[in-house]
């Protein structure tokens, strides 16, 4: 596997691959069909990579009437920092309330994940709760795997926010347990119930567990 794929996941590895192989700006739909995803997943994607440093987005310059594409090409030179800057501004936001931020960065992190559920849901209605948590955190550039225990595990790695959860994970790991409940949502059994750092070097995981009152799931 190549250093892009391991750090970004292998999806949003192969969209940035395009990008700096077509070598200038172009719309969604071109990449999406170049990459064999749907333009909604594609879009996520580019997106993320813009916020990471590594893609730039422009507007399409028009001479006739319409509203313009948003285009995106790849960024020359090293500005993956603007991803480490946004996860350092983000727990000094958190840090002005020393009392509650662990809450605050969980109910944040259920805030994010229940967008990327809804994005979800809106391309793939019928998909399992746990295939739909697995998805959208390979998405977000994770390496995740389902463990089948007496109840789920989830295992994710590598962290793109390892440096920060390491030095305050009473904020990075909190907002990843809430990622992870809002991604799985109402209407279905299963939670998050803890999150434990660092079981390896690499690796977090994150303990899933059946909601109070729920039933024996025939399809998670």
């Amino acid at each position: 596997m190549s250093e892009a794929a391991e750090r970004l996941g292998p999806m949003r590895a192969e969209v940035l691959d395009h990008l700096r192989d077509v070598g200038g700006a172009v719309g969604v739909g071109d990449v999406a069909a170049a990459v064999g995803l749907h333009p909604n997943t594609t879009r996520f994607h580019l997106d993320a990579l813009a916020r990471a440093g590594l893609a730039v987005r422009d507007v399409e310059q028009r001479t006739q009437r319409g509203r313009p594409k948003i285009l995106y090409r790849a960024a020359h030179g090293h500005q993956s920092g603007r991803y480490e800057s946004l996860a350092d501004a983000m727990v000094r936001h958190f840090a002005r309330g020393v009392d509650d931020r662990s809450e605050r960065a969980v109910d944040a992190g259920a805030a994010w994940g229940d967008e990327l559920r809804r994005a979800r849901q809106e391309v793939e209605p019928d998909q399992p709760p746990l295939e739909r948590l697995v998805a959208a955190m390979n998405d977000l550039g994770y390496q995740p795997h389902l463990v089948e225990e007496t109840d789920p595990v989830l295992e994710l790695r590598p962290c793109p926010y390892a440096a920060l959860a390491d030095a305050d994970p009473a904020v990075i790991c909190q907002l990843h347990l809430g990622l992870v409940r809002g991604i799985l949502g109402p209407g279905q059994p299963w939670t998050a119930t803890e999150i434990r750092p660092w079981v390896t070097p690499t690796t977090c995981r994150v303990l899933l567990g059946r909601k109070a009152g729920s039933a024996e799931p025939a399809n998670a």
